[in-house]
């Protein structure tokens, strides 16, 4: 196989060649002259320091420490500590974001803020962007990071200009724990089950092999040019044009079928009981005074946690849903693991420098039988369709980051008292390796009346079993710094703010696709499971008339592209006699993009020829360049003692925000999303959406924690970016990206919290929002107007707490729901839009201190079996669940122990 790495100045060379060509009309991509490959190988300022006061279990003296913090945002933030997520019993970022006023978590990994889908928000680890190793998804799988390395999380949905102009829903910043404090250990372990694992989990003894392309078959697609029929293969060995002997046919056709036995075939899926879940944490760490002025300190951090889970599916067709279609058993296996480390010094608490360094990996191994009916398949007819996938996939995030916070004294009488500098870098390389997903058509023959299988057979066909190799390299450099210098003028407060970031991103997506066909195969070859078929024996016989070619694909296979982005911002607060606030400043935006197709089977160049003839064209989309300036201004009335709150804030706040789509969107390759098996292709005429925004939020808050917040937001975009079904078959759902004409979205916001007495209290959060999408006419759309994708019209989060007085027992009971959002626009036959339904969530968590350094977790999860279902009304007006998907109820308890 060619080598599959990313360099980042062969990417670089990449975007600045296409981007050149844009603008100069000349030609950018140039053959390689790399024989074996063919083509070459690329193939903010800081939250102030908060003080924590902690009392064992309190949620209300948890949501006391970070109130101030909240105080001081001059743009509206919700702000989550350590102790409120731990609390709550959420074991990651994604459980934990669920409970914040206005966010929902869509397949247990993608925050939506305010309804607005993943490409709206963007999520940053420590103020630093860094890249998603998800296939299907252009911000970060937030379930990676477990919650015992967070300090806060910091939701901010109003834009201010030190973040990032790609601005929709809102920033999810992840905030990590730095130096310590004091020493600190804390260790847990854990199990856990699930009511879904109740029957038998299907599996193979392949999954645990990274094998990749196998050499042989690499060596001979260098060879063969990317061609390895045994037609081929013939040809090239007496020449073009030449009359192949039988002979010569002979000796290709046992290389194409040596070809053949090199593949991981070790894919026979059998039953097995499933495992419980189980994992660890550990935290370790201090830091130590050296001197009177210098303090040096490390904390390292290590997660462990290791489930199995069945994810059944059924499935139907829109428009004959009695006739098409299919039961899918899925299981998976999900093996997460973080080692995250942070080491610093600091002199006077006045400069601090910290290097940080994490490393997370995921390993998911899937295994699942779809069995079902279509149109030439029913079971009147004892004919049904029977598919087979197996699929492992490895993802892995490596994050290196050095920060620093300093304040100079820079007197100058009363007036300026320090400047405040902080700065940062940030390297990060997300990758993704599918080294062998298999695929393989198959069909049962039943007794029509009883239902019994008679027989198992796979499908005389091409593309009967095909081999998937992926691997993606995303990498992200970024780097900038901050300046603040505050002036006071007595009662008022004059800060100035200025900062620059640059980043850059790189990323290599290749893939081959194998595939055994077997049109001409007949007899009982083909009778049996794929163990059986696919077996040495068979097809070691150059009787049976298989043949392996590589399979262009799903359309385009691979791809390379690159970012960058230069920006820089000014900002200034003025707080007059602490009543008044006003902030505003801009920020101007550099924006470089270009992707381009790469055709890794192509010998001939004539794949790179066409692309050089699109890149000359003036309406070209391969590479692009934008840049522009985007405003931000709010005002904030203060008043202390109105309504009996010690402290009472009204904020309204209007910006200009820019959301682009990613490079995943734009690059015309199918991905399959894993979690609801469905595939999702991209769109290179994407264009980038504009957004304007109006923020008013009062809040009041009172001693104890006792808080609650009413908002109101509205959002006008042009060029909305949303998802989309393509016209195909009725059982065949294939996703895509397109531009709506316009679209708005506008809601309502309540969050509260409140000591009820007893060692009880409540809280919660409740957002009632609308919009509305205008789709281009002419297209097909069966509703030109409708609600935006991903948008519910109601999200509700309510947890009633208890603590009990001597500090022993905590208990919470959680409830999140969702209303109904649009799950894909519909283009199909007059069908209306398919909807995921609302999904009820409800959890109890229970957690006993016996000791100071001891502690027992219970938790209890979707404790109502809720299902997810998506629903679609066909063109007969008939409600179909085209899709219904099992959860289970969880159970899981840990034990930790804290020095």
């Amino acid at each position: 196989m060619r080598t599959m790495t990313t360099k980042r100045s062969q990417l670089s060379l990449a975007i600045i060649a296409a981007s050149a060509a844009m603008f100069s009309g000349q030609s950018a991509v140039a053959q390689s002259d790399d024989d074996d490959a063919g083509l070459s190988s690329p193939p903010s300022i800081q939250a102030p320091v908060i003080e924590e006061v902690l009392t064992i279990g309190r949620l209300q003296s948890a949501s006391d420490s970070i109130v101030d913090e909240r105080l001081e945002q001059a743009f509206a933030a919700d702000v989550l500590g350590f102790d409120q997520i731990s609390r709550a019993g959420d074991a990651d970022v994604a459980s934990a974001l669920s409970r914040v006023t206005g966010l929902t978590v869509v397949d247990d990994q993608y925050v939506y803020v305010r309804s607005l889908g993943e490409r709206y928000s963007s999520t940053q680890l420590n103020g630093a962007a860094v890249p998603s190793p998800e296939l299907t998804r252009n911000v970060l799988p937030l379930d990676l990071f477990p919650s015992s390395i967070v300090k806060t999380l910091k939701v901010q949905k109003a834009f201010s200009p030190d973040l990032p102009a790609t601005f929709g829903g809102g920033n999810v910043n992840i905030r990590t724990k730095g130096i310590p404090d004091d020493v600190v250990f804390d260790v847990s372990i854990g199990t856990g089950w699930d009511t879904a694992n109740e029957d038998d989990g299907i599996f193979y003894a392949g999954g645990d092999i990274d094998n990749g392309v196998p050499d042989a078959l690499s060596r001979a697609i260098t060879l063969y040019q990317g061609n390895i029929t045994t037609n081929e293969i013939a040809q090239s060995m007496v020449g073009q044009g030449q009359s192949v002997s039988p002979e010569v046919r002979a000796q290709a056709q046992q290389i194409n079928r040596d070809l053949m036995l090199s593949l991981n075939r070790d894919v026979e899926i059998t039953p097995q009981s499933l495992d419980p879940d189980y994992g660890g944490k550990l935290s370790l760490g201090n830091s130590w005074y050296l001197g009177d002025d210098w303090r040096v300190g490390a904390l390292a951090n290590l997660s462990y946690d290791h489930e199995w889970r069945n994810k059944n599916q059924e499935k139907k067709g829109i428009g004959n849903p009695d006739t098409v279609n299919s039961d899918v058993q899925r299981t998976f296996e999900e093996v997460r693991q973080l080692a995250a480390i942070n080491a610093g010094v600091s002199f006077q608490e006045r400069h601090t420098i910290e290097a940080s360094g994490f490393y997370i990996t995921n390993v998911e191994d899937q295994a699942s039988i779809s069995k079902g009916f279509d149109a030439n398949n029913t079971q009147a007819d004892g004919s049904q369709v029977l598919d087979y996938k197996t699929r492992y996939e490895e993802r892995r995030l490596t994050v290196g980051q050095l920060t620093g916070d300093h304040a100079f004294d820079l007197r100058f009488g009363d007036v300026m008292d320090e400047v405040n500098v902080d700065w940062y870098y940030s390297d990060s390389t997300a990758e993704t390796a599918i080294p062998n997903e298999v695929n393989i058509q198959a069909s049962n023959r039943l007794n029509p009346q009883t239902g019994e299988l008679i027989t198992t057979r796979l499908l005389s066909t091409t593309n009967m079993t095909t081999f998937g190799f992926l691997q993606l390299e995303d990498s992200v450099r970024s780097y900038g710094w901050d300046v603040e210098l505050p002036l006071n003028f007595g009662d008022n407060l004059l800060t100035f703010t200025g900062g620059y970031d640059y980043s850059d991103k790189a990323r290599a997506y290749y893939g081959y696709t194998a595939a055994i066909n077997a049109p001409g195969v007949s007899g009982d070859v083909l009778t049996g499971t794929p163990g059986v078929v696919l077996s040495d024996e068979n097809l070691a016989s150059l009787d049976n008339n298989f043949d392996l070619t590589m399979d262009p694909g799903l359309g385009k296979e691979s791809y390379i592209a690159a970012q960058m982005t230069d920006a820089a911002y000014g900002m200034f607060d003025l707080n007059i006699d602490y009543v008044w606030r006003i902030t505003g400043g801009v920020r101007y935006e550099d924006f470089r993009q270009a992707v381009l197709p790469v055709d890794l089977l192509d010998y001939t160049g004539e794949s790179i020829e066409d692309l050089n003839e699109e890149l000359s064209k003036e309406d070209q989309n391969y590479a692009i360049k934008d840049d522009g300036w985007y405003p931000s201004l709010a005002v904030t009335f203060m008043n202390q003692g109105f309504m009996g709150a010690d402290d009472f804030q009204v904020r309204a706040s209007v910006a200009q925000t820019v959301v682009r789509p990613d490079l995943r969107e734009v690059s015309d390759v199918q991905y399959l999303d894993p979690e609801l098996d469905v595939r999702v292709v991209g769109n290179p005429n994407l264009d980038y959406s504009e957004l304007d925004h109006f923020d008013l939020r009062t809040e009041w808050f009172y001693a104890g924690g006792d808080n609650f917040t009413i908002s109101l937001f509205y959002k006008d975009i042009a060029n909305p970016i949303e998802q989309a079904r393509q016209p195909g078959s009725d059982d065949d759902i294939l996703l895509t990206y397109y531009n709506a004409v316009s679209g708005e979205i506008y809601g309502l916001e309540f969050e509260g919290l409140k000591d009820i007495g007893a060692g009880f209290f409540v809280s919660g959060n409740l957002t009632l929002s609308d919009s509305e999408i205008v789709s281009p006419d002419g297209q097909g759309f069966t509703n030109i107007k409708r609600r935006m994708t991903g948008q519910s019209e109601y999200v509700m989060n309510a947890q009633l707490g208890f603590d009990s007085p001597d500090g022993m027992h905590t208990a919470s009971l959680l409830y999140n729901v969702f209303g109904d959002r649009v799950y894909y626009a519909s283009v199909l036959n007059g069908h209306d839009d398919a909807y995921e339904q609302p999904y009820h969530s409800l959890d109890l968590v229970y957690t006993f201190y016996p000791t100071e350094t001891l502690s027992m977790k219970l938790k209890f999860s979707n404790i109502l079996g809720q299902d997810r279902e998506f629903e679609q009304v066909n063109s007969a007006g008939e409600a179909v669940t085209i899709l219904k998907q099992e959860q289970g109820t969880g159970i899981g308890l840990d034990l930790k122990y804290s020095f």
